[in-house]
C-alpha cells in the first residue's frame, strides 16, 4: 500500500457563541478550517481537520509522503520536520505538518481495522474533560449558560477568561461556579490569563484571586517565552502554573523543563500533529510533569491523551465546530467517549462541506484570538 494523494477542503462555519479572550474581547463570530484527505491505490483513506493556514504548507509538503508506505508515520514526520528546519516549525508549516500527521494516524489505524487509541497503544478508556468558554465576550447570562450546560454533561471543571479588570474576574468566578455546581457538582476552578500580565501583575492578581478561591492551575499568566517570568509567577503563588498550549515544535518545549518554568504542560494537536504531541508527553513523564491536552476538533486528541498516564484532563469548547462532522465523540459524564469505530472517529458530512465553501466575503475569524494586545503587560 502507498499513499497516491493528499488533498484539502476548506470550509466554513458559523460559532454558536462568540469567542474571545483578554486580547480580543469583542470576540469572534466565524471559523475557517480544512477537511484533509490522504489516499491509497487500496482505496483507503485518512483524513483529519486542519487549521486554515495548513493550505499554505500541504501542498509543498505533500512530495514527501506521496509514494512512502502510510503506516510508516514516524518516518514521513522525520521527513517533513527536517524539511521545516530552516523556515522553523512555525505557523503554517507547523500546521501543514500537524494536518498530514493527523490523518495519517487516522489512515494507519484504518489500514489495521482499529480505533486510534488502541493504535496507539490505549486501552479506550474515556478522557475527562474541562470546559472552556473562551468567554470573554459573553454576558453573565450566557456565561452562566454555557458552563451549566457542560455541567449537565457532567463536567465540574471549568477555565475562565481574566486579565483586564479584577473585579469582573471575582464576579464571573463566581457564576462559573454557580453553572458548574447546578447539577450538584464539586467545582474545579482555572483561569486563563492568555499571557495578558507581566510576572509582577501576575503574582498580584492571582494572590488577590487566591483569598477567594482555589485554583486547578493558572493558564499562561505572562508571555510564553518568558521562561524566567514563569517561574517567578509558579514560585509567586499557591497555584500551578500551566504553559506550552501556543508552542509548535517540540523544542520549544526544552527550556519550560530547564527553568523550571511550567508546572503543568499543555499539549496542543497543533505540536507538529499526533507524532510531535507524543514527544512532548514522554519528555513531560521525564521530569514528572502532568499534561493537559488542548481542545481538538471532532476530540481527536483525546485518543492520544488517553495513552498517557499523567494526562489530567482535555479542554473542550463545544462551540459549534463540530458542524462538518457526521457522528462526532460525545462528552457523557464529564468524559470523552472513544470511539470504536476504525480510526480517529473524523468523518466529514460532504453535503456540508460543498455547502460552506468560502466566500470572499469579510469575516470575523477565530485566528483573530491568538494575536496579543499592545497594552499586555503594561500598567493602567
Amino acid at each position: 500500500m502507498i499513499v497516491t494523494e493528499i488533498s484539502f477542503t476548506p470550509y466554513t462555519y458559523q460559532m454558536n457563541r462568540l469567542i474571545g479572550d483578554v486580547n480580543l474581547p469583542d470576540g469572534a463570530s466565524e471559523g475557517l478550517e480544512l477537511a484533509v484527505f490522504i489516499r491509497t491505490d487500496e482505496g483507503v483513506t485518512g483524513c483529519c481537520v486542519g487549521v486554515g493556514s495548513a493550505a499554505d504548507t500541504i501542498p509543498g509538503l505533500a512530495d514527501l509522503v506521496i509514494g512512502t508506505d502510510p503506516r510508516s508515520v514516524r518516518s514521513s514526520w522525520n521527513r517533513m520536520t527536517a524539511r521545516a528546519f530552516k523556515a522553523g516549525l512555525h505557523g503554517p508549516m507547523a500546521a501543514g505538518i500537524s494536518a498530514i500527521d493527523r490523518a495519517l494516524w487516522d489512515l494507519r489505524a484504518k489500514i489495521h481495522g482499529v480505533p486510534l487509541w488502541k493504535e496507539l497503544g490505549g486501552n479506550g478508556k474515556p478522557v475527562r474533560a474541562y470546559a472552556s468558554g473562551l468567554d470573554f465576550p459573553l454576558s453573565d447570562e450566557d456565561l452562566y449558560n454555557f458552563y451549566a450546560g457542560l455541567a449537565a454533561k457532567g463536567v465540574t471543571a471549568g477555565k475562565l477568561k481574566v486579565g483586564r479588570n479584577a473585579e469582573d474576574d471575582e464576579r464571573r468566578l463566581r457564576i462559573m461556579i454557580d453553572a458548574l455546581t447546578s447539577k450538584g457538582g464539586r467545582p474545579q476552578l482555572i483561569i486563563d490569563a492568555n499571557e495578558w500580565w507581566s510576572p509582577k501583575q501576575a503574582i498580584q492578581r492571582v494572590s488577590l484571586l487566591e483569598k477567594y478561591f482555589d485554583f486547578l492551575w493558572v493558564e499562561e499568566p505572562v508571555a510564553r517565552g518568558d521562561f524566567e517570568g514563569l517561574r517567578r509567577v509558579s514560585e509567586g503563588v499557591r497555584a500551578p502554573i500551566a504553559t506550552g498550549e501556543n508552542f509548535t515544535d517540540p523544542q520549544q518545549f526544552v527550556p519550560l523543563f530547564q527553568h523550571g518554568a511550567g508546572d503543568v504542560i499543555q499539549i496542543g494537536s497543533h505540536v507538529s500533529g499526533f507524532t510531535g504531541g507524543g514527544i512532548v508527553a514522554d519528555m513531560a513523564a521525564a521530569f514528572q510533569r502532568p499534561v493537559v491536552t488542548g481542545p481538538d476538533v471532532g476530540n481527536s486528541i483525546a485518543h492520544l491523551s488517553s495513552t498517557w498516564k499523567h494526562h489530567v484532563m482535555m479542554e473542550v469548547f463545544e462551540m459549534g465546530r463540530e458542524a462538518p462532522l457526521v457522528n462526532p465523540m460525545q462528552i457523557e459524564d464529564g468524559c470523552i467517549v472513544l470511539n470504536q469505530t476504525p480510526g480517529a472517529g473524523i468523518e466529514f458530512d460532504q453535503k456540508y462541506l460543498e455547502n460552506h465553501a468560502p466566500s470572499n466575503k469579510p469575516m470575523k475569524m477565530l485566528a483573530n484570538v491568538y494575536g496579543r494586545a499592545e497594552d499586555a503587560g503594561l500598567l493602567g
